[in-house]
């Protein structure tokens, strides 16, 4: 029964050792997890900052690509209105080559 006795009480023991282990533990965790628990959340806040840049960017680039666009075509529809003078300038050429006569 003696045996008993001090298996309880060794038992007792380590669960006190334990129970102290682990809030001398916890006190030198805590500012750890706390700094660690800032970093984060500036973290978090850079990478908000880093979304709302990459917004932006987006939409620039689309503005961007829609006024490449749109001088594309003018320059396309600039051309192709080049291209028509010398027929018009034969035209008229003839028109007043046939007037004169």
């Amino acid at each position: 029964m003696v045996i008993v006795y001090i298996s309880i009480a060794v038992l007792a023991i380590s669960i006190i050792f334990l129970g102290v282990n682990v809030i001398q533990n916890k006190k030198k965790i805590d500012p750890a997890l706390k700094e660690l628990t800032s970093v984060t959340q500036a973290m978090q806040k850079q990478v908000e900052g880093l979304k709302t840049e990459a917004e932006l960017l987006t939409q620039k680039q689309k503005k961007i690509q829609q006024d490449v666009q749109m001088k594309k075509n003018v320059f396309q529809q600039t051309t192709a209105e080049v291209k028509e003078v010398p027929q018009a300038v034969k035209e008229v050429w003839k028109a007043g080559h046939l007037n004169s006569r």
